[in-house]
């Protein structure tokens, strides 16, 4: 005899139906992010207000922000995405010597989803996928080569792409508080092309005197891991007010092998932990502004936040034995922790349209006075300022569409290198994003 469906069954059906589908649609596309490695938010509604979401959530992706706010939200799914538009540019020398490209990985997509279902009066569950970060930069002249002498007609770059997948439940302590918690299932691809001049600063050169085999050209190489995320939002003062705070541990990663002679610690390019604090005020029904905070700890990830190779000497902050690439204390890109800032309004014009806008500023995590130009020539997230629009527009009170635009302003940096001349790196961007909404 055939069961039949019952309305929580043919919801729980739709909901994982879509998650497979953004998972598998997600996974391919290359990320470029624009607050250090993490985009400035995740969903086009958030995106428009500067990506202000822990405690301001207005659809079912910003659960993969605190997973508690889906405790606050009616029974949805969200699918949208990203067109992604950087534009990135380095020099490397001085006078007669100097070499200045534009960076031709300049177009990516990137798709979300999230969805979220009342379990019971008290537990609430969903599911989202996002492209949570990365970065790519595609040369077709090779700076390093410039310093040695070698073809410069090589192409230098690198591509990062990191994709999450949060399954998410929340549970509700009374009329005014949520708390949530998320399973952070992480997939990355990285390859990287043209860096041959590092052949000398890596463990194998300096032990046995060969060229590495695992630094280069070794096309892509795949990671797996997985950390938590914890969240609390609550909503006070007749719902005028909404509070969040939200914390996502170090997301633990496989190793790449195919990269170990680059990456410290053997090829292990963990993503770094991460928290935040938000609040919402309705200063009309209508009227909302929102801000958020939030502090990303990439120096506690040796591949990210290791010192480069510094200005002096052999270029190593203490020894070969201690610094070479790959080795656990191998250099990195000096990342400074980063912490951002987030603000945004978002106006009901009326039951059809909503308006949005926002800011969101993060100084980048680059330290150029000590000698980080030359490794972030490959990794330029230089951007600190984003300017963020939105719209969302409901045909009808079960469906609505939702846009936005955000520009990342110029922003350059320069400082000294291992080499002795100046090295100099400058990014801006601009990216659209369309999403569907469908209240169940």
């Amino acid at each position: 005899m055939k069961m039949e469906e019952t309305p929580i069954m043919a919801r729980t059906r739709q909901l994982l139906a879509c998650a497979l589908v953004a998972s598998v649609a997600a996974v391919p596309s290359l990320s470029y992010a624009t607050n250090g490695m993490f985009l400035i938010g995740y969903g086009t509604k958030s995106r428009g207000m500067g990506g202000v979401a822990i405690a301001t959530p207005q659809d079912a992706i910003a659960g993969a922000v605190n997973p508690a706010s889906i405790g606050f939200m009616k029974d949805r799914v969200d699918v949208g995405g990203d067109f992604f538009v950087p534009r990135a540019k380095a020099r490397l020398g001085e006078g007669s010597e100097k070499l200045s490209y534009k960076s031709s990985a300049n177009r990516f997509v990137m798709p979300a989803m999230g969805g979220a279902y009342k379990f019971n009066r008290k537990i609430s569950v969903g599911f989202s996928a996002i492209p949570a970060g990365g970065g790519g930069s595609r040369y077709n002249m090779n700076l390093y080569n410039n310093i040695t002498g070698s073809n410069v007609n090589d192409t230098l770059g690198v591509n990062l792409m990191i994709m999450q997948m949060n399954p998410t439940a929340s549970y509700r302590l009374n009329k005014q508080n949520r708390i949530g918690a998320s399973l952070v299932m992480s997939i990355q691809t990285f390859r990287a092309f043209g860096l041959d001049y590092f052949s000398t600063f890596t463990s194998i050169f300096n032990d046995t005197g060969q060229f590495p085999e695992n630094l280069t050209n070794n096309g892509n190489d795949w990671a797996y891991g997985a950390g938590v995320r914890l969240g609390w939002m609550g909503r006070f003062f007749k719902e005028r007010l909404s509070l969040g705070a939200t914390y996502t541990s170090r997301v633990y990663m496989t190793k790449f092998d195919k990269y170990k002679d680059l990456f410290a610690e053997q090829g292990s390019l963990d993503t770094p932990e991460n928290f935040g604090v938000g609040f919402g005020f309705k200063i009309t029904p209508k009227l909302l502004i929102g801000a958020d905070v939030t502090r990303t700890l990439y120096s506690k990830v040796r591949s990210i936040g290791n010192a480069s190779a510094t200005t002096t000497g052999n270029g190593f902050p203490d020894s070969p034995e201690e610094n070479s690439l790959g080795a656990d204390g191998g250099l990195g890109f000096g990342w400074d922790d980063q912490t951002v800032y987030k603000v945004g309004l978002a106006w009901e014009y009326s039951p059809k349209w909503t308006y949005r806008a926002g800011w969101n500023y993060g100084k980048s995590p680059i330290d150029e006075k000590n000698g980080e130009v030359l490794f972030n020539i490959v990794a330029p997230a230089t951007t600190q300022n984003h300017m963020t629009l939105g719209a969302t527009y409901a045909p009808n009170p079960k469906m609505e569409w939702s846009f936005s635009y955000v520009h990342a302003f110029k922003y350059e940096q320069e400082g000294p290198t291992l080499i002795g001349d100046t090295g100099k790196i400058q990014m801006y961007q601009d990216s659209v994003g369309v999403s569907f909404g469908f209240k169940l």
